[in-house]
């Protein structure tokens, strides 16, 4: 069931082969009820390199926008009961990173 979650957030956020091209996916981390995007951090400072995205119990996601170093972890931003179409857009606005054109 845990698999089926992560590609369903996956999929709503454009599929695998556009997180590798846009952001630079290095790797997915599943969990019970979502995943854990892990990406290069961008350059601009106060960029995260994390995304966690987890499916509540209301049907909706709740997103934590994290820094992660090697001395430290800060969620940054975290938001709450977003609905799957607007997954796409606050991923975007989140980290400042797009994906489509």
């Amino acid at each position: 069931m845990e698999n089926q979650i992560a590609n369903t957030i996956v999929s709503q956020l454009g599929g695998f082969g556009r997180l590798r091209m846009f952001i630079g996916l290095k790797s997915v981390i599943t969990e019970q009820n979502g995943l854990t995007l892990i990406f290069p951090k961008p350059k601009h400072k106060g960029s995260v390199n994390r995304v966690r995205i987890v499916l509540n119990g209301k049907d909706l996601y709740d997103l934590e926008f994290i820094r992660f170093s090697k001395r430290s972890t800060k969620i940054v931003k975290e938001d709450s009961d977003v609905y799957a179409e607007d997954l796409k857009g606050f991923f975007e606005r989140g980290t400042g990173l797009y994906l489509s054109f």
